[in-house]
């Protein structure tokens, strides 16, 4: 994300996310839960969301689009 490239998230719907939500995105290796060495948090902001129980998602589901923040974007 650091790049800007990555524009959507796939998230469990478990905090009832909404569009305008800011959400601080950090890097790290799913195996250990450790942040890799080049992690900066990134900022983002929900654009869109796709619900789930659509398309296949499941009901617990969320695909959100997120954009950087303004003052963030690379």
């Amino acid at each position: 994300m650091q790049l800007g490239l990555k524009r959507f998230e796939l998230r469990k719907n478990d905090r009832n996310y909404q569009v305008g939500d800011v959400l601080e995105l950090t890097e790290f290796d799913p195996e250990t839960g450790d942040c890799f060495d080049w992690c900066v948090p990134v900022r983002v902001f929900v654009t869109y969301i796709t619900p789930g129980g659509q398309f296949g998602l499941p009901e617990d589901m969320v695909v959100m689009s997120v954009a950087p923040l303004p003052q963030e974007r690379p």
